[in-house]
């Protein structure tokens, strides 16, 4: 019989190893040098910090987007307060526990205790979330402001909404997706009648810091640029007829693929963005059984595994890529690779489960009969609308990152639910 006290030790338990395994991480991967995204971040990072400017530079204009303004922005106030970059593995560590904090509370204020507890258990346990923290990935700093903005909304106080909205701009500068989750917010707002200047503190804030960072980079590149213009680039690597709905960077230097650009470098990176997206459209039109095909294989391959994360690390990023265009890659090197990826996602795949589990043992409590969603149907509504608004451009396992919080709230929530259901819980609210 698992009670409440034997369930606490076990989470501290837990968070005490999941800690020590990350310095540990950070120890072995101290320096190592990184590829994929973070590569190109820290490169970006030191470009900046050799020339004595912020992130992007004028000479940044003919480059193919601006790519995480924000993250970048971190990396450099970094190389000029410490000299090194070194020094974001232990941001990351201290993000990250803020993190399972914000987690463990929102499960107890959308769920119970006992939810909260095993959704802590079960984000500790997840492979993505140990070696995460080595990588200069844009991923913890994002969910970590964007959570504690959630957070800090919930409490319907001004000064803590407004905190918020800045938390929330921020976020949008390091990664532009914190649309999945203004509408909650709000949605939330609207069903437990806010104040109507509420909606103002957090809506103009927003607007106001978003201005400010735009304003402040057209003077310095005479574009206004507040979040990443990748989104002409994500999307032509899904709408083209060598596109399988991944990740394809490659295809912009293919001379036979709609993605390549004859004399790149004449364009800005607007005009790129522009050219890219206008050619998608015109595909996507005339091809549009393809893309919905291509769109519903995304939806699993979004949640396919979860060892993305030491892939910066260790190499193997366009592996399935190179396999499905190009075939560069051998069908035993791609079954030994989905077999170890299979094995270091085996936590994740029960949070699945344990996720749909609950996701069947709980929907009549997503559903308020008087305001038709329920505060658990409004954090599911985060999830889904990441999902759907992801799948629309190529997609990557990592990119179920920033709502991979729900899976796991609901799945502690299962896990809750199946031990009363079979009377192995002695209380399940304390």
């Amino acid at each position: 019989m698992l009670n409440s006290r034997t369930l606490s030790k076990l989470m501290f338990i837990v968070l005490i190893t999941w800690v020590l395994a990350q310095i540990v991480i950070l120890i072995i991967f101290w320096g190592h040098p990184q590829g994929s995204d973070q590569g190109g971040y820290m490169q970006l990072a030191r470009a900046c910090y050799s020339a004595g400017q912020w992130y992007p530079m004028p000479v940044q204009v003919y480059s193919r987007y601006i790519w995480a303004p924000g993250f970048v922005n971190f990396l450099i106030l970094q190389l000029r307060i410490f000299g090194t970059m070194d020094i974001n593995g232990i941001f990351n560590l201290v993000m990250n526990i803020g993190i399972v904090a914000e987690i463990f509370y929102l499960g107890k204020y959308f769920f119970n205790n006992t939810a909260a507890k095993w959704a802590v258990i079960l984000w500790c346990f997840m492979y993505s979330n140990v070696i995460l923290i080595a990588s200069a990935g844009t991923e913890i700093p994002f969910l970590f402001l964007s959570l504690t903005a959630f957070c800090l909304c919930l409490t319907q106080k001004a000064k803590y909404i407004i905190l918020a909205a800045l938390l929330f701009t921020l976020a949008n500068w390091i990664r532009p997706l914190i649309l999945i989750f203004i509408p909650s917010v709000i949605i939330y707002m609207l069903v437990r009648k806010y104040k109507v200047t509420s909606y103002l503190y957090l809506l103009v804030p927003i607007f106001l810091f978003t201005f400010l960072i735009g304003a402040v980079t057209k003077t310095r590149i005479g574009y206004f640029v507040f979040q990443s213009t990748t989104s002409g680039m994500n999307l032509i690597m899904t709408a083209n007829d060598k596109a399988y709905g991944g990740v394809a960077n490659f295809l912009t230097n293919d001379t036979t693929s709609i993605a390549y650009i004859k004399n790149e470098d004449s364009y800005t990176f607007l005009q790129k963005d522009s050219i890219w997206k206008a050619r998608s459209v015109k595909w996507i039109k005339a091809h549009p059984v393809k893309f919905t095909t291509l769109y519903i294989k995304k939806l699993g391959g979004l949640y396919i595994e979860d060892s993305w994360a030491d892939r910066p690390l260790l190499g193997g990023d366009a592996m399935v890529g190179s396999y499905v265009i190009n075939n560069q890659v051998s069908n035993k090197r791609i079954v030994k690779e989905a077999i170890v990826r299979g094995i270091k996602s085996f936590v994740y795949y029960i949070v699945l489960i344990a996720f749909v589990y609950s996701i069947i043992v709980s929907r009549k409590e997503l559903i308020d009969r008087k305001v038709l969603i329920s505060d658990k149907g409004i954090i599911l509504l985060i999830l889904i609308m990441g999902t759907l608004i992801t799948c629309v451009f190529a997609v990557s396992p990592r990119y179920h990152y920033p709502f991979a919080f729900v899976l796991i709230l609901f799945a502690g929530y299962g896990i809750d639910r199946w031990f009363i259901k079979n009377n192995k819980v002695a209380d399940d609210k304390n």
